[in-house]
């Protein structure tokens, strides 16, 4: 059975699944500096979508919270948020054994829905997105240095 869109999702799928595509450099970035940074852990994402208006996807901007939640801190974490301790302890245990060169374990908060996944076979590994982002900033570090020394 299809579920029927709505107008945050657009066509061809939920909401999460187009989030995740749009900040996928991000996300992976957050995980794997979480990683070098704490250890093992999950990225978490809060997303404020839009009330009654279409999101398209391809060109709109979704405000988001994204930050990495450290192994120690996931079950507090998942309590707040009232999740059942069996769905809880199911996660810990994937936590504890996710490739995180490999692999993404992200939580998503938005429209009064809570989706956990784990991605797997990504088209760019969380390493590569963490090295993306960094060569940007870097970019964009040069950039304005010689604007700065231009003036």
């Amino acid at each position: 059975m299809r579920v029927e869109d709505n107008k945050r999702q657009g066509s061809f799928g939920y909401w999460q699944n187009q989030f995740i595509h749009q900040n996928m450099l991000t996300i992976g970035y957050t995980a794997w500096n979480g990683f070098l940074t704490v250890g093992r852990g999950m990225a978490v994402c809060d997303v404020s979508l839009p009330v009654n208006t279409p999101v398209n996807w391809q060109v709109d901007t979704i405000p988001h919270y994204l930050q990495f939640i450290t192994e120690l801190s996931v079950t507090d974490y998942l309590r707040r948020l009232e999740l059942e301790p069996s769905a809880i302890s199911n996660l810990l245990q994937i936590i504890a054994t996710y490739n995180p060169t490999q692999e993404i374990i992200i939580l998503l908060t938005g429209d009064g829905q809570i989706e956990i996944d784990l991605l797997q076979r990504l088209a760019i590994p969380p390493v590569d997105c963490y090295d993306q982002v960094r060569q940007c900033w870097a970019e964009f570090q040069l950039y304005n240095t010689s604007q700065m020394r231009r003036q």
